[in-house]
């Protein structure tokens, strides 16, 4: 097992590459019926473009999504004559590419934007589902933090990676040590909501968020210079980016939910369009989508994980450095998000108790991630909610609830 950074780069095999082609797409993993999970990418509308033969039944195909590209684990079950049809955990690939080629593979139980392996219970591998045209921030990013030192990430381990058409060299999978006990937020979160006590949840998080905003801060030998000043005109651009996925989120938003944001836009329309656009803003590296499920509770204490950026943005809205109320407005969401799943399952919150929590635990966060700009804030937090109905109808359709509920909570008076 490996105990210190590896990596490794494969060659493009043109022999898989024309197998790969003549009988694409290679067919999924079969799962039970009813399994929750992400709309699956229909691969035979992208055409492979290369092939990494890690071993005669091993490989991986990249196939052409616009100027990026979609990473596909490939197994068969005979080396010699086997049909490729799409590895799953069980399969050895991530177990050969961690360097445990005998080691247990196991999914991780919860809903991800990448698909992770735990390979014998010490190392986690995630593979990324579509990576390029450029290098990957969450490598940049973990790097960083490894270089300077932080304790609040996973200890990185390696990559896989390939070197596209364009001369990039693009992680395909990241090794990370895998914690034991670990919980993510979705679980240690939602267990203190049901309880729905005055818990210092918010607090811990909020001083977490702080911790890591400084870390991010820190030069290091990968980011020189951390720090650095959006001008008004960049501004007004994520501005328009944030109209834009308002419009995203009401054309793809239908039925009764659909009725209830068309309602709801007035009010969020008002708050977007008071971003500050007229000054400049503060701006360092930060998570990119750092909402509770991204923050693991183990024994020794809390981590962060998935450094990916949004997956619903492109490369220019998933900026390395952003303003920090991204992240906190993200945190701020989706800690919401929490109350509204115990509502779901609880059939409502007659008694308030849930809404209560809430709002206790948004105000511990914001006494401790440290100032805010209020506008900046509550325009980020709009936006996400946006960007969650659009995550949701793309993704994960049963998800959509969530959002709504929040937004619902927010401007339905």
């Amino acid at each position: 097992m490996a105990e210190s950074l590896w990596s490794a780069s494969y060659p493009p095999v043109p022999a898989v590459l024309d197998e790969l082609r003549a009988a694409w797409p290679p067919p999924a993993a079969s799962r039970p019926e009813g399994t929750p999970g992400y709309v699956d990418v229909d691969l035979a509308e992208h055409e492979p473009v290369a092939a990494l033969s890690l071993t005669g039944s091993l490989a991986v195909a990249l196939a052409a999504d616009g100027d990026a590209f979609l990473v596909v684990p490939l197994t068969r079950d005979s080396a010699a004559d086997g049909a490729w049809r799409r590895a799953a955990p069980g399969d050895r690939l991530s177990a050969f590419v961690a360097g445990a080629p005998l080691a247990s593979e196991r999914p991780v139980g919860v809903d991800q934007t990448h698909a992770s392996v735990v390979v014998g219970e010490r190392v986690i591998v995630k593979w990324f589902r579509r990576v390029g045209p450029k290098p990957s921030r969450a490598t940049l990013l973990i790097g960083h933090l490894d270089a300077i030192g932080y304790q609040g990430i996973p200890k990185p381990l390696g990559t896989v990676d390939w070197r596209s058409p364009a001369g990039e060299t693009l992680t395909l999978a990241q090794g990370d040590a895998y914690l034991p006990s670990a919980r993510d937020g979705w679980e240690w979160c939602v267990e203190a909501a049901e309880q729905s006590t005055a818990s210092t949840i918010g607090g811990d998080l909020g001083r977490f968020v702080a911790d890591l905003h400084a870390a991010l801060a820190t030069p290091s030998s990968l980011v020189g210079e951390p720090l650095a000043t959006a001008t008004p005109a960049d501004v007004a651009g994520w501005r328009g980016r944030a109209l834009a996925t308002l419009e995203d989120a009401l054309d793809l938003t239908d039925g009764e939910d659909g009725e209830v944001l068309r309602a709801l836009e007035p009010a969020m329309r008002t708050i977007l369009q008071a971003m500050p656009v007229d000054q400049s803003v503060p701006i360092q590296p930060v998570h990119g989508d750092l909402h509770v499920g991204q923050i693991l509770s183990w024994p020794g204490g809390l981590a962060v994980i998935d450094f990916d950026g949004n997956p619903t943005l492109g490369d220019e809205a998933n900026d390395i450095r952003q303003p920090v109320e991204r992240d906190v407005a993200q945190l701020l969401m989706s800690l919401d998000h929490v109350g509204r799943i115990v509502v779901k399952d609880r059939g409502g919150d007659p008694d308030g108790a849930v809404e209560a929590w809430i709002a206790t635990q948004r105000r511990h966060i914001l006494a401790e991630v440290g100032p805010q700009d209020p506008a900046l804030l509550a325009a980020f937090e709009v936006e996400q909610e946006c960007r969650e109905l659009v995550y949701a109808a793309r993704f994960l359709p049963r998800w959509r609830y969530a959002p709504i509920a929040t937004l619902r909570a927010r401007f339905g008076s």
